[in-house]
């Protein structure tokens, strides 16, 4: 009966979930200006709307995170395009960023691709774990780390991470803001990977990371099952029933191996 019950309330929020994974903040095209090609990234006419309905549900979810108002938006990436790639953008007067276009693919379509190598799939995953740890390193968290906000250059061997609408709650541990932002990256890989493939997939992604504290911290976001965060998740990959529990089984095996070399040393 739990399991069944499990699985009802898993079905009922990954159908939240694909409603939930459909709204729409902003907007963003490619232009060229003066020779040179930019992205122009402005906000959809009912997102302030969006970001105040949007404040108390993930809370409600309690998902860790929260969608920036617009003042505060522009000043992130301003902050993060300073400290990532030492560029300023430029913010118009109706409130439309100007942002440099980077190089690359995202990561979730090149891992779409069903004529991927499987060399360069495991390339670009680790091009953009390698992005996230640097991107932590430097004290910040994405909030959205999910395959389609990383842009992987494959002839540079660099990645990019872009889309800072999103932060997490500040009064979360840093420990934790980095472990979620690694579950998402994973979550949105995984979802993209062949079933024979995944636990090689999802090893990689923890060796490149290598955090055993973070993969600890993440393990948890995958047991319990009934839990309100779970509905959010699902939003940013819309993992099956199966899959989901597979992904806990193998970070409980990671986990647990890490704890007996522990003790053994």
């Amino acid at each position: 009966m739990r399991k069944l019950g499990e699985r009802a309330y898993f079905l009922l929020c990954r159908a939240l979930g694909w409603w939930l994974r459909h709204a729409r903040y902003s907007k963003a095209r490619i232009v060229t200006q003066d020779g040179e090609p930019q992205v122009r990234k402005q906000r959809l006419v009912y997102a302030p709307l969006l970001v105040w309905l949007g404040g108390p549900l993930v809370r409600i979810l309690d998902a860790g995170v929260r969608v920036l108002p617009q003042r505060d938006w522009e000043e992130r990436e301003r902050r993060i395009y300073r400290s990532l790639r030492r560029a300023p953008i430029r913010i118009d007067a109706d409130g439309t960023l100007v942002l440099p276009l980077l190089a690359g693919e995202t990561l979730a379509t090149l891992l779409e691709d069903p004529e991927l190598e499987g060399s360069v799939r495991t390339r670009a995953i680790e091009l953009a774990v390698v992005a996230l740890a640097e991107f932590h390193h430097l004290g910040f968290s994405h909030g959205d780390a999910m395959a389609e906000n990383v842009l992987i250059d494959l002839d540079a061997g660099v990645a990019h991470w872009f889309d800072f609408e999103t932060v997490h709650d500040l009064r979360r541990s840093m420990a934790w803001r980095r472990a979620d932002d690694v579950r998402a990256l994973l979550a949105t890989c995984l979802v993209r990977t062949v079933p024979a493939e995944l636990p090689d997939a999802l090893q990689l992604i923890l060796d490149v990371y290598r955090d055993e504290g973070a993969t600890r911290c993440l393990a948890t976001s995958f047991t319990p099952l009934l839990r309100r965060s779970l509905t959010f998740h699902l939003a940013q990959a819309g993992l099956s029933f199966p899959r989901y529990r597979e992904i806990a089984n193998l970070l409980r095996e990671r986990t647990d191996c890490s704890d007996r070399g522990a003790i053994q040393y």
